[in-house]
């Protein structure tokens, strides 16, 4: 086509804020939808009838399918081209969601959000791509502040947003929603996204069923493992089994084949590319611990109205802005290792905070931890997301950021995952562990209770005593995870110093990017 382009750099100005913004829409639909109907899963169940374990496959098979899209995305962006396959992306995406707003039963939402899911995984991959095209090396991780807004604050204001919508209006709004932002994008993309060229590749079918039954094996044993006792169940089993089968051959293979699996796992071979991508990994694991800790531990734990919060969550995005504007200057004066090693040490910091809370905490001690730890998160991550693509040719671009952030999603999954696990069965040892450690004849339990006007061998006594317990067991829990966190935020300052750092390189000749002559 005539107005297809190939040098899409642009000077500053509307037009490249114009593309930011388009961008940061895409993003932040497909973040919020992550997270979204989580806390309307209760509403959802009693208006489709269905139980509490089977209306959480509304979220798994999201993730699922969102998984695998965003892995063949730089190949589906080679296919059709980088502006129709946003257009066909939002325009899909914004079908599924009214598909979802309509369901009347628990199928149907299950293969809407599916659906959903797929349409959604290229928006956010895309999205980089375009960026790092839009903006010259040097103010690129500046231009990637603004989507890592969008990535990083969309799943957390999602339950927020979720729960307004559901208790004030109807669970089918957290669908609705999606329609006027879609439809703003879908303009803004037909205005101001330039074509490129789309490319005759070759489809891996192979490749692409690995890919899949790995993800879903993956992905479902993760949701689903602490519904189903992990491997006390046949199902789970056989779902590992097959994650760890098609797994092993989807990367044997996909190195072996190079650009023409369905993803180029030899990007990986570049150290730059892959310990970004690792670092980015363990960001992102972070990043959903304090997601799904934060508010069960607010609401659950200190009996916190959920207004209140949500208010504090709101303030760790605050300090998340504040970092990301302290990295981008980190990064330009100092180059990308000293703002890996602080962000590192903010997250490890927030963590080793929230290890020394009790249930008598405060609103600002609980405010303090979460804004280390969201502040060290968006100092780096828009560092890491330029510093990935910085040897990556412009043809491997989409490629990259399809690789990039699947391996983010990947950490994300495993981030939940993990994070759940730890808190159930943490609870059930200590639970275990201050249970045998009580008994009628203490000394000290006679006047703590006679405190409370209570007998000793009563049911009330009893149960008291149980609550006490169950809730003591808790906060220990959340305790030991947050160390546990504390000591992979750590990991960050360790691979730090492995990230290649800055080199001076000639200029790059006329309309080519000078993607080596990157400060980082």
């Amino acid at each position: 086509m005539s107005d297809e382009v190939t040098d899409l750099t642009l000077p500053a100005g509307l037009e490249r804020s114009l593309i930011v913004v388009t961008m940061l829409m895409m993003s932040l639909m497909a973040a919020v939808d992550m997270t979204i109907v989580t806390v309307a899963l209760p509403y959802m169940a009693g208006s489709l009838s269905a139980t509490a374990d089977d209306v959480t496959w509304v979220v798994t098979m999201y993730t699922v399918s969102q998984a695998v899209s965003v892995g063949i995305s730089g190949h589906l962006s080679r296919w059709l081209g980088r502006k129709r396959l946003c257009l066909i992306a939002v325009s899909g995406f914004v079908g599924a969601s009214v598909l979802c707003a309509l369901a009347q039963n628990l199928g149907q939402i299950v293969v809407f959000r599916f659906i959903q899911g797929f349409f959604g995984g290229p928006l956010i991959p895309v999205a980089q791509a375009v960026l790092v095209d839009t903006f010259p090396p040097k103010e690129r991780t500046k231009g990637l502040t603004f989507w890592v807004l969008g990535v990083m604050v969309g799943p957390a204001a999602g339950p927020a947003l979720g729960g307004y919508l559901a208790e004030n209006m109807n669970w089918r709004w957290n669908f609705w929603v999606n329609v006027p932002v879609g439809i703003a994008a879908l303009i803004l993309i037909m205005r101001h996204v330039r074509p490129v060229p789309a490319q005759r590749v070759r489809t891996d079918w192979l490749g692409l069923a690995l890919l899949f039954l790995f993800v879903v094996g993956f992905q479902v044993v993760l949701d689903r493992g602490d519904i189903e006792d992990w491997f006390d169940s046949k199902f789970i089993v056989l779902l590992s089994m097959v994650a760890l089968a098609s797994g092993t051959a989807f990367f044997v293979r996909g190195w072996l084949l190079g650009s023409k699996n369905v993803i180029n796992l030899r990007l990986l071979g570049d150290r730059n590319f892959a310990l970004c991508s690792l670092l980015i990994t363990i960001v992102a694991m972070v990043f959903l611990g304090l997601l799904v800790l934060t508010p069960e531990v607010f609401i659950d734990f200190f009996g916190w109205e959920v207004s209140t919060a949500g208010l504090v969550i709101g303030t760790y995005g605050l300090a998340g802005f504040v970092g990301s504007l302290v990295g981008g200057r980190i990064v330009m004066r100092f180059g990308i290792r000293p703002a890996i090693v602080a962000a590192g040490a903010c997250m490890a910091m927030g963590w080793w905070k929230f290890s020394r809370l009790s249930l008598d905490t405060g609103l600002w001690e609980a405010t303090v931890p979460g804004m280390w730890i969201q502040f060290g998160l968006l100092m780096v991550y828009g560092s890491l997301a330029s510093q990935a693509f910085r040897n990556l040719k412009p043809e491997q671009r989409d490629e990259g950021a399809g690789l990039f952030n699947f391996l983010k999603t990947l950490g994300f999954s495993l981030g939940v995952s993990a994070v759940g696990t730890l808190m159930y069965r943490g609870q059930q040892l200590n639970w275990n562990q201050y249970g045998g450690m009580l008994n009628y004849a203490n000394p000290g339990l006679r006047p703590w209770l006679g405190g409370l006007g209570l007998k000793t061998v009563t049911p009330e006594a009893g149960a008291q005593l149980s609550q006490l317990l169950l809730s003591q067991a808790q906060m220990e829990t959340f305790m030991q995870t947050s160390e546990i966190l504390c000591m992979v935020s750590l990991c960050c300052i360790l691979l730090a110093f492995l990230v290649p750092g800055a080199r001076k390189v000639a200029p790059a000749a006329k309309g080519a990017p000078a993607l080596a002559a990157e400060a980082v």
